[in-house]
């Protein structure tokens, strides 16, 4: 427990005094938002990363290990496809200056589409910063004791403070460091921790039938999986959060070379938290799944190495919690109040904090990281992902079309999370391409009917 508690006073002192460096640095909205556009490959890397790996890809995709096995990896996995996908539209991305993803939606679909885009991804993102939140209470509470709802309302403090204080560049630094006891701290828990469990070759033998199953398994069929790469894998091709690294990146060349960096790194942090997820489930089977990660760093490790792995759980939540709360902030305050041209700086830190504390009260109700997350990411895919990348491969809607598509899309994914129905989640889909399909054939009549003598 001393042990505990001094490296994270030392982990809190350090990335605090991060965020109070970063806000000397910020002179402008514009190194609020995205750090001045002037982030090199390594720190957006490292920041993408960081961004990815939060509770659902630590505590969430080891309680799906415990669960069902090796196919738990695919909630991370189907993120690599995502960003592959987004290096071909780079070009486009960073032919301008770019604050938000509203702000191409603007260009593509006009004022209206753009406010009910921000609007959206506001209200989803809510849900995915707060669960970001109540995972690292949930860690706090481990060790400490008491309820989860208190430490959840302690972590949004601790980067709430450094991302209204330092904005994008405070996110960034932190970021990068985060991402080193991440890989640091899950990659020493995983081999000790299968090393207790007697190698690879016992783990086997203990795991129940089906777990070492993949690419599919009893518990998750193909479709679940083609599910899955449209509800997430389409977060990480145009979800604003991801988009935010890039806009924030120097130029076309530094993003490419972030997003490599980033798969890179998150494929075999994939294996990893899944290793020891089963590890887990061999060793402590009857635990909560999403206990898995906290349980095997306290009870099975030495007491150093459960500290470290603890804070590197801590420093993953606190990563992911950052960028999207910023992004989530930036979006209310250019798009939606249309703030964009003030060069006065309390407005973004006010909206920092406003968004922060209305997660903070999301995080504290809500039923767990995966269902949080889910929905957060339904909501928003389900609604803009069609229209987006229409627009992005040079094919926008027209601009009724689009906002049709946003808010059916919306709704149908949203009553299906709600309902627990994943057939109305995937017709979502099938409604936004419904709507592009009989976009383009009234389109290609209109033009035909004009060039008619």
């Amino acid at each position: 427990m001393s042990l505990f508690v001094l490296l994270l006073g030392a982990y809190l002192a350090v990335i605090l005094g991060l965020g109070i460096h970063g806000a000397i640095r910020v002179h402008s909205p514009a190194d609020f938002w995205i750090a001045g556009g002037r982030a090199p490959a390594v720190s957006t890397g490292g920041s993408l990363v960081a961004t990815i790996v939060g509770g659902s890809s630590t505590l969430g995709l080891a309680g799906l290990a415990f669960r069902r096995g090796l196919t738990g990896s695919w909630w991370l996995l189907v993120g690599t496809v995502g960003l592959a996908g987004l290096l071909f539209f780079l070009r486009r991305l960073k032919s301008r200056f770019l604050y938000t993803l509203p702000e191409l939606i603007r260009d593509w679909y006009g004022p209206v589409m753009a406010k009910v885009a921000g609007l959206l991804v506001v209200v989803a993102w809510l849900g995915i910063v707060g669960a970001q939140a109540a995972a690292a209470g949930r860690i706090l509470s481990t060790f400490f004791g008491g309820e989860s709802a208190y430490w959840t309302l302690a972590a949004g403090a601790v980067f709430i403070a450094y991302t209204a204080s330092g904005g994008q560049v405070s996110v960034i630094r932190t970021d990068l460091l985060q991402v080193l006891l991440i890989i640091g701290g899950i990659g020493l828990c995983t081999v000790v921790g299968l090393k207790a469990s007697g190698g690879f070759t016992a783990l086997s033998a203990a795991l129940p039938s089906g777990h070492l199953s993949f690419p599919v398994s009893e518990d998750f069929s193909g479709i679940d999986l083609v599910l899955l790469l449209l509800v997430v894998g389409s977060t990480y091709l145009v979800g604003p959060d991801i988009l935010s690294r890039v806009f924030s990146s120097k130029n076309e060349l530094s993003a490419r070379r972030a997003i490599v960096i980033s798969i890179g790194v998150i494929i075999p942090v994939a294996v990893l938290v899944t290793v020891s997820g089963m590890v887990a489930r061999v060793l402590f089977p009857d635990i909560l799944p999403e206990a898995a990660l906290p349980t095997l760093a306290k009870q099975a490790l030495p007491s150093w190495l459960g500290a470290l792995t603890m804070i590197a759980l801590l420093s993953a939540f606190l990563s992911s919690a950052d960028t999207t709360l910023l992004t989530m902030s930036a979006i209310l305050t250019v798009d939606v109040f249309e703030k964009k041209a003030s060069k006065d700086l309390r407005g973004p830190r006010l909206s920092v904090l406003l968004c922060g504390a209305a997660a903070l009260s999301v995080g504290v109700f809500s039923g767990g990281i995966i269902p949080s997350l889910l929905l957060g990411y339904s909501v928003f895919a389900g609604g803009l992902f069609v229209p987006i990348l229409a627009g992005l491969l040079g094919m926008p809607l027209r601009r009724t079309s689009a906002l049709a598509a946003a808010v059916i899309g919306g709704l149908c994914a949203l009553a299906g999370k709600l309902l627990g129905r994943d057939l109305l989640v995937a017709c979502s889909f099938a409604i936004g391409i419904a709507v592009f399909t009989v976009d383009r054939i009234l389109a290609v009549r209109g033009l035909s009917t004009k060039q008619k003598p």
